[in-house]
């Protein structure tokens, strides 16, 4: 299912591209992207596992537990990759019923990168993204990717 931006860029320009991530999760968002897949017919789900997501729930001293934070990340990474591929599997199955096509690329990293660069692959006419459920403290310090999202990517984004 989820496959390589190469991969998805051969047949996917011109598509609805859902951007989704860890933190980025919204039906209504799903809802908007499969209604304004519906006229060309292509939809593209990003899921972005965001890196931070464990260093947001894991503040452990590493001096203290040699290793144990590396673990505790790699496993809880490997939880959000999982339950992002259900997700994303969800979302194409019912973009399938009503005749969308529907590719996937599942990534680990920082959302605003990923999609940037899937983006100058895939050439998208729309995104459609949520704004994420960060923590406030997290907003405020490293800013909003969205925000990048929308003013670097070159085609219409919606901010559900």
């Amino acid at each position: 299912m989820a496959q390589s931006v190469n991969e998805i860029s051969k047949d996917m320009e011109g598509c609805v591209m859902l951007a989704l991530s860890t933190f980025r999760r919204s039906e209504q968002a799903i809802d908007v992207a499969l209604s304004r897949s519906r006229e060309g017919k292509k939809l593209m789900v990003v899921y972005v596992v965001d890196i931070n997501t464990a260093r947001y729930l894991v503040g452990i001293e590493e001096e203290f537990f040699v290793g144990l934070k590396d673990t505790c990340e790699e496993e809880i990474l490997e939880k959000a990759e999982k339950e992002a591929k259900e997700h994303v599997a969800v979302i194409a199955g019912s973009a399938e019923k009503i005749g969308i096509q529907a590719k996937a690329l599942i990534q680990r990293g920082r959302f605003a990168l990923i999609c940037l660069e899937v983006v100058r692959q895939v050439k998208p006419s729309l995104i459609v993204t949520t704004r994420s459920k960060r923590p406030e403290w997290v907003k405020r310090f490293f800013g909003a990717p969205v925000d990048e999202l929308i003013n670097k990517a070159g085609c219409p984004v919606v901010a559900v």
